[in-house]
């Protein structure tokens, strides 16, 4: 959905409220006292009855705007700034943009950040993925501040990230890209995506394209670590490729095939083996430091999420196809998802530092 078209198909309250309630009736409400799917809409008291028990479900409850007492056009409004640009956005351009507290808009977007994250938890990676470490600068701890500053990767200012990116050599993968676009999109229009990442690929001298990426804060780098979140988002009949560390021992039991890369010579490996889980690293770090500027090593993950869920939907806006509108995909997750992120002033206390422009 384009900028100029939300004030056309939602310009009243009541408008968000009647298509939120059509995509929750979709999603499906479940009675949390019985567990029932049953259940009719009470429009006097916007609320979904269970017919088995009568219990009675809020509009909003048991998704991602439970206990707001923001207006629903309000959220729709902020899903919709942050789904119509396609790089990162500024909570304090929202703010401008709304004309209510920064507090608010931050916990709005953090929340939508996080259901991104839950959404994206429900996929694995499968076929050939490069798998590494990456390091994020995040800001200090005011504890932190008063020790001396660490050298390397047990740096105070570095946050440990794992990536995990699907691609293939760019023959392989650019023929899988025509045959699943073929079913939406033109014959001229899949290509002219194929040749688009013909082009990426050249520009970055690479001979790999990407399909789906995922990352991840990690507290540290031991094997361990790297095999439990491995083994939960790569499918284990997937071939991983990686570089020599010893935290990667495991991975040729763990999956069908194991690639290890010692760097021997780093920028040929880079280029040739691992070339997108750098290039990712590259371009998301790049956008969280001119927006964001430094962030809370508690918060990264967040936005972290919030790159992937576009990066992984990237195709989506060249689509007509009402299905693959990205503020109608984040609608959807928010009726299916609450969120873990509780705005508390002794906790989390956003700054205008967090959110620069």
């Amino acid at each position: 959905m384009l900028l100029n078209q939300f004030d056309s198909r939602f310009p009243t309250e009541e408008s968000c409220e009647a298509y939120f309630k059509s995509v929750r009736e979709a999603v499906g409400v479940t009675c949390r006292r019985c567990q029932s799917k049953e259940h009719k809409w009470v429009a006097g008291r916007k609320c979904f009855e269970c017919l088995k028990c009568g219990q009675r479900t809020p509009l909003t409850a048991g998704t991602v705007m439970e206990y707001s007492k923001l207006p629903l056009r309000t959220w729709f409004y902020t899903a919709h700034l942050m789904t119509s640009i396609k790089q990162v956005l500024s909570a304090k351009e929202v703010q401008h943009q709304l004309s209510i507290s920064y507090p608010l808009v931050w916990l709005m977007m953090m929340k939508l950040r996080d259901i991104m994250g839950k959404r994206e938890n429900m996929y694995t990676l499968s076929g050939e993925v490069e798998l590494d470490e990456a390091f994020f600068p995040t800001r200090m701890k005011g504890e932190e501040r008063e020790e001396p500053l660490k050298r390397g990767a047990g740096s105070q200012r570095q946050t440990k990230v794992l990536v995990i990116v699907e691609s293939k050599p760019a023959d392989d993968i650019l023929v899988g890209y025509m045959e699943s676009l073929l079913a939406s999109y033109s014959e001229a229009k899949a290509r002219k995506v194929a040749d688009l990442e013909k082009k990426i690929a050249k520009k970055n001298g690479v001979k790999k394209a990407v399909n789906y990426i995922k990352m991840f804060v990690v507290d540290n780098l031991e094997a361990k670590t790297l095999e439990s979140f491995a083994g939960r988002f790569v499918d284990k009949d997937t071939k991983v490729v990686t570089d020599g560390s010893k935290s990667h021992v495991k991975f040729k039991t763990m999956f069908s095939i194991h690639e290890s890369h010692v760097e021997y010579d780093a920028a040929s490996v880079v280029k040739t083996n691992l070339p997108w889980v750098h290039i990712v690293v590259g371009e998301c770090r790049s956008g969280i430091e001119a927006i964001h500027k430094e962030v809370e090593e508690g918060f990264l993950q967040l936005y972290l999420n919030e790159y992937c869920w576009k990066f992984n939907r990237r195709f989506f806006r060249d689509s007509t196809d009402p299905k693959y509108d990205l503020f109608d995909r984040l609608v959807k997750i928010s009726a299916m998802f609450t969120s873990d992120i509780k705005y508390d002033r002794n906790v989390m206390e956003p700054t205008e530092n967090e959110d620069e422009i």
